[in-house]
């Protein structure tokens, strides 16, 4: 017998994934299916096939991570960068699995699984990325996860750093995550070698060297906006994870750290703050959001 168990949904612009999980993270079993960004019916589907999948009689709750502005208390994504979502309610179409559901943007789930069972357990003061198809982000503060007043915490991949640069999901132009995330390594390949953000990665890993130029120049505006951010919030920790993060790995992360180290304020007059890879990588937002809904079923 392993006890109660909950559910966690990760609902995005590319995947929906769902993890069953033991309340100590334990992943019992996984599901992946493909969401297309531009249908909000399917992508809907998507994440009640995946639920779906999952769970079993074990099950005492659903948690769900949704990349975009998820209303605190009411389950309401108001607006989502890179999915056609506008006021949808993501809790009610899984109301006929019959059990309690909770929702959240994806990285703040994302930074409660970090906080509570993963590389930022025991640290009081943490800042998540999240690098996908864009960024997002989770902070906790003084030992608490930071929501806002709406909900709307954490969206750290819409400040702008390149007035006039290339149009972002959010309908701004030269937004973090437009030179920073998963899409931005994506156009630049692209541009540069013909290749998308996988085969730029792949390639870099082979050693070729203007497929390394690509994840250096990302990775080192990840690190520009990551010291601004340090500044603002003063982490003792930063947890990168999502798929583009998972995948590139030190050649993000290396650049990323360096730059940080170099621009944040009184380099040299504070303790360093140190940027580590996601414990539970790319499910972090699905095992996150499984966590909280044991918390907030309890």
């Amino acid at each position: 017998m392993t006890g109660p168990t909950a559910v966690g949904v990760d609902v995005g612009g590319t995947k929906a994934v769902a993890v069953l999980i033991t309340s100590d993270a334990t992943v019992l079993s996984r599901e992946i299916v493909e969401t297309p960004a531009e249908d909000v019916a399917a992508v809907l589907e998507a994440m009640r096939t995946v639920a779906i999948a999952v769970a079993d009689d074990s099950a005492v709750a659903i948690g769900v991570g949704a990349a975009g502005l998820v209303e605190r208390g009411t389950g309401t994504m108001r607006f989502a960068p890179n999915i056609a979502w506008r006021n949808v309610n993501i809790r009610d179409a899984l109301t006929p699995l019959g059990l309690p559901t909770f929702v959240d943007n994806d990285c703040t789930a994302a930074v409660v699984g970090e906080f509570l069972a993963g590389a930022g357990r025991g640290v009081s003061d943490l800042l998540y990325a999240g690098l996908g198809t864009g960024i997002g982000g989770g902070i906790v503060s003084g030992g608490q996860v930071q929501r806002g007043a709406h909900g709307f915490a954490g969206e750290i991949g819409h400040i702008i750093v390149e007035p006039g640069g290339p149009l972002c999901g959010c309908g701004n132009h030269g937004c973090l995550e437009t030179v920073a995330s998963g899409r931005a390594i994506d156009r630049i390949g692209r541009e540069r070698l013909g290749l998308d953000g996988y085969g730029v990665v792949e390639a870099a890993r082979g050693g070729n060297a203007d497929a390394k130029a690509i994840l250096t120049q990302v990775g080192e505006r990840l690190g520009e906006g990551l010291a601004g951010l340090a500044n603002t919030l003063d982490p003792e920790l930063i947890v990168i994870g999502g798929g583009a993060g998972t995948g590139a790995g030190d050649l993000l992360f290396e650049p990323a750290q360096r730059v940080l180290d170099e621009t944040i304020e009184g380099a040299g007059f504070r303790p360093p703050v140190p940027i580590v890879p996601a414990t539970f990588g790319a499910d972090a937002v699905a095992i996150g959001a499984a966590l909280w809904a044991f918390q907030e079923s309890r």
